[in-house]
């Protein structure tokens, strides 16, 4: 892209370094032009941010994040020129836009780091389930997505040329986690998928159930149904995901992989949809 830049020794080198440790940086990022940033295809951010003080819920650690160190602490307890900014995480597995491992649910399931990455990306379709609504009192369960509930879906999704397909990640919009989110509503008060919904995906042959909402099951639903639906097929689920009403009705390819969680149970995850080029 430029001419090849002049050899230099290990001491100037080193001079270098350390005059560029003082001085400003690019302003623009990557500094040779955000051309460089360019890929094939579209991709959507699914994920929602960390910070201390974010909902979490209640069966979790709540979220910490403060600074390791500074620049300048750096500089001063290592003796160096340059100065790095660390923060450390005190989180949970489950903090977030995450992911779960079979072992969240199921004793005897397979942890985190022996589960197939298959199982966290893959191609997509999205539900358009925004007429179940969290309701208190419910007695009429119209809070949870049934599978007549997921049937109405699959019918507005046929209606745009596509379907579920064994072997889908499917994810369920219910118009709830970018209305409420942080309040306490998105925590306390959110619909979700009955145990006949959880079912009737799982024997589509659906291996990952993914939600805008802060879990897969309905906040009053204390049998945790779509959890043990997830149990019983030996699946996934993915929850807290952002801006679904952008895939309404679409396949895509979504990528929520975990990090390498020894032994884990879940992980925070970057979610993202990818649309390939049309070309």
């Amino acid at each position: 892209m430029g001419a090849d830049p002049p050899r230099m020794s290990l001491g100037e080198a080193s001079a270098a370094a350390k005059a560029m440790a003082f001085e400003e940086g690019p302003g623009a990022y990557p500094a040779l032009g955000a051309d460089l940033l360019r890929r094939r295809g579209q991709v959507l951010d699914l994920s929602r941010p960390i910070f201390e003080g974010m909902p979490q819920w209640f069966g979790h650690q709540k979220t910490f994040t403060p600074t390791n160190q500074d620049h300048e602490r750096f500089r001063e307890i290592w003796k160096t020129d340059p100065g790095f900014e660390a923060r450390n995480l005190v989180i949970s597995e489950h903090c977030g836009t995450h992911t779960d491992a079979i072992i969240e649910y199921d004793p005897k399931g397979p942890r985190l780091d022996k589960i197939p990455l298959e199982f966290y990306w893959g191609e997509a379709v999205c539900l358009d389930l925004s007429d179940v609504k969290f309701q208190d009192p419910d007695p009429e369960g119209r809070g949870y997505a049934s599978a007549e509930a997921i049937q109405r879906a699959e019918a507005r999704l046929a209606e745009q040329g596509e379907e579920i397909r064994p072997g889908d990640i499917v994810i369920l919009w219910f118009d709830h986690g970018d209305r409420t989110f942080p309040t306490e509503a998105f925590i306390e008060a959110f619909p979700g998928v009955s145990w006949d919904g959880a079912e009737y995906l799982a024997n589509k042959g659906v291996v990952n159930i993914g939600t805008d909402c802060a879990g897969i099951d309905n906040s009053h639903d204390m049998q945790f149904s779509g959890h043990m639906v997830c149990k019983k097929y030996g699946i996934v689920n993915t929850e807290n995901l952002a801006h679904l009403d952008q895939l309404l009705n679409q396949r895509f390819w979504f990528f929520g992989l975990p990090l390498h969680l020894r032994d884990g149970t879940g992980s925070p995850i970057r979610a993202m949809a990818w649309f390939p080029p049309e070309d």
